[in-house]
């Protein structure tokens, strides 16, 4: 696993902007993002579940950037 982590952020790009939104029919968090280098927005669909996990997880990025 380590090593697929070294190519993700090898291959990694710069976020420009990010919107999470939520889907209201099914609770299903979407996330919405465009990179410096794409023309166009992507986006993903997650489950209420892994959406509650990705939120902490960038809760947590926040808490130990800003110490």
């Amino acid at each position: 696993m380590t090593g697929n982590i070294a190519i993700y952020m090898e291959r990694a790009e710069r976020l420009e902007s990010i919107v999470p939104t939520v889907d209201p029919a099914n609770g299903d968090m979407i996330v919405v993002y465009r990179t410096e280098d794409a023309s166009g927005g992507r986006s993903f669909r997650m489950s209420p579940e892994l959406g509650a996990e990705f939120r902490s997880y960038f809760a947590e990025m926040i808490r130990q950037k800003a110490n």
